[in-house]
């Protein structure tokens, strides 16, 4: 695809991003997004075989970034503890770009829309990240003296308090991304850890 075509699908993508995170998928239609990019729906359609195809682009999009910044944490650090700490706070930072947080916020609120074979591709990557966290967890466990618990419950509770930072903060607030995710990692290893690992 030649770059002139990458960004028109981007600029495609970006605008739905938009009115699905306002609108809502169900409600948004092709004509709309069409009138938005000030093009007809025929070309919308030249890019994507329908609009199920752009919302699917959408969140594995959002589950690629996540996919491949962990992944590069995990290949830069040896020690999972401090591993641990780094991909909360990578994935954090990310959660901070707006644009990121609607895509997450679409995820999680037209997943279902999705026909089935591209809902099991979206819900293997949330697996996937899952596991990182889970394997994390437990070669920590190996290392460390931590307090019992379930690798799949924690995995879920540490993913899912970074997630659901997409829905309450705001760049104008009174924190900071960077002030969250030091609240947020020393909230989260004080229940984990029990000693003082700072």
């Amino acid at each position: 695809m030649s770059t002139k075509s990458e960004a028109t699908k981007k600029k495609i993508i970006d605008e739905a991003v938009d009115l699905f995170h306002e609108y809502g998928f169900a409600k948004t239609t092709t004509r709309q997004l069409a009138g938005k990019l000030e093009m007809t729906s025929s070309v919308i359609y030249f890019y994507f075989l329908n609009k199920e195809d752009i919302l699917f682009n959408i969140i594995k999009s959002a589950g690629d970034n996540l996919l491949y910044t962990l992944e590069d944490v995990i290949r830069k650090n040896d020690d999972p503890l401090d591993c641990l700490r780094e991909m909360i706070s990578k994935l954090l930072h990310l959660f901070g770009d707006v644009r990121l947080r609607k895509k997450i916020a679409i995820f999680l609120a037209e997943l279902y829309q999705l026909p089935e074979d591209l809902r099991d591709i979206c819900k293997k990557q949330h697996r996937e990240i899952l596991n990182m966290f889970r394997d994390k967890i437990s070669e920590i466990e190996k290392l460390y003296k931590i307090k019992p618990i379930d690798h799949t419950v924690a995995s879920f509770g540490i993913f899912g308090a970074m997630l659901w930072s997409y829905r309450w903060f705001r760049d104008d607030g009174e924190l900071s991304m960077e002030e969250v995710t030091d609240e947020l990692l020393r909230l989260l290893f004080d229940g984990l850890m029990s000693y003082d690992c700072s």
